[in-house]
């Protein structure tokens, strides 16, 4: 029995051991190349010559944001002529689609809303609005964006690369210090974009698409079939279906927009049991990327084992306690195992004190950061676990909606301290 549990932790902390070196050398990649200030390539097209936007904003029970959504998108330092707002809303029980009509009729050549008449999630929702769109990029906006006002300048200038299919903007926090949860989950996203992606654009990898601040041209999205209905994250599908096709997509970190974080456990479990279950099932479903084995591909793959990966830790963390419990005996291989859990939690430490240095002024009781950070991974990997099973078991696939507030900054700013 102590041979099977020797032979288990061999086999798991070899695939930590790939993917952490595999990642390790992206975020070194991207830490690198985030000094170096990026920027929309210079662009002087006349008004004329400027592309047009369709950008569609897919609702569901958002009255808490959508009107702040509606006018910062409304906000766009774009041409109104050359902008069409596409709101759809999916059959919402709140005053989401009265509060959609009244910035409609202040706005009456600018918005159009649509109303589903059976709510099968958020890929419908978009499909059904491409159907209307009409502008040269389509563009995506969750109801709680907040874009910055040269965002759409930006995008014509990237797009003035013929060959760019597809871009992906940055996504910021704009509730980060509601609370412990908010602030942990705000820098896990920062580190997402600013280290992995920009690391994964500087070396040419796979760019995944995220739902919200995304760009994509329509004639390639129309010939793509659209978004993916029977996904649970049509973003990423999407942008795997585009890499399979060879199309270009290019991560561009000046291009921004705000959105909410989950403030609750609940809601961010329900959040990540999708997500991670929709990577595990897009992995599955496009494994013949590898049939045209490329480094967009290949690293494709790597990326969606993401979930698997955070399994497989929670795998080797219990084969671990397992031992501990029931075996008295003592190998190098098991002595091992312990090592590297430990050195996980050095490293999450290491993570959590930078957090805290981060924090101006520095103060003593933001030292809480740390065992939370740690906290943070393990229920990580529980909900990444969850998912797992429900994959195997097949249980129902819901497209399930995270859940916004309308809160954007709730502390007084003038506190900078964690826990002021």
């Amino acid at each position: 029995m102590l041979l099977f549990f020797e032979i288990t932790s061999i086999v798991l902390l070899s695939v930590l051991l790939f993917w952490t070196v595999y990642n390790g050398s992206i975020i070194y990649v991207g830490i690198k190349n985030k000094r170096k200030v990026k920027t929309a390539p210079d662009s002087s097209c006349a008004v004329e010559e400027l592309p047009t936007f369709s950008i569609i904003v897919p609702t569901k029970n958002e009255e808490s944001v959508i009107q702040r959504c509606l006018i910062g998108i409304l906000s766009i330092d774009y041409p109104k002529d050359k902008l069409q707002v596409i709101v759809v809303d999916g059959n919402s029980v709140d005053n989401t689609y009265s509060v959609c009509d009244k910035v409609r009729q202040q706005y009456p050549d600018s918005i159009r809303i649509i109303r589903e008449q059976i709510t099968t999630g958020k890929p419908a929702a978009l499909n059904l609005a491409l159907t209307y769109a009409t502008g040269d990029i389509v563009c995506v906006f969750d109801a709680d964006s907040l874009p910055e006002k040269n965002v759409l300048s930006k995008v014509a200038s990237y797009f003035n690369d013929k060959q760019l299919t597809a871009l992906q903007g940055m996504t910021t926090s704009i509730n980060e210090k509601s609370n412990i949860l908010t602030r942990v989950i705000s820098s896990e996203e920062k580190a997402w974009f600013q280290m992995l992606m920009s690391g994964r654009e500087k070396m040419r990898l796979f760019v995944p698409l995220t739902g919200s601040c995304q760009f994509i041209r329509r004639t390639a999205l129309t010939e793509m079939g659209g978004w993916d209905e029977n996904s649970l994250t049509e973003d990423v599908e999407l942008a795997v279906r585009l890499v399979e096709k060879n199309h270009h997509i290019k991560y561009a970190p000046d291009v921004c927009s705000g959105q909410e974080t989950p403030s609750t456990l609940r809601s961010l479990a329900k959040q990540r049991v999708r997500w991670y279950r929709g990577y595990m099932e897009t992995a599955l479903k496009y494994g013949r990327l590898l049939d045209s084995i490329n480094k967009r591909t290949v690293d494709a793959e790597i990326s969606l084992a993401g979930p698997f990966m955070m399994v497989v830790s929670l795998l080797s963390y219990i084969n671990w306690a397992l031992v501990a419990v029931f075996f008295s005996q003592s190998t190098p291989i098991l002595n091992f195992t312990g090592l590297v859990i430990a050195l996980t939690a050095v490293s999450l430490v290491t993570i959590g004190i930078g957090l805290t240095a981060s924090e101006k002024p520095i103060k003593l009781k933001n030292i809480l950061w740390i065992p939370f950070v740690y906290i943070y991974w393990l229920v990580q990997m529980f909900i990444a676990g969850w998912a797992f099973l429900k994959l195997v078991f097949r249980s129902k696939r819901d497209w399930t909606k995270t859940a916004k507030t309308g809160v954007a900054a709730p502390r007084d700013p003038s506190k900078k301290g964690f826990f002021s």
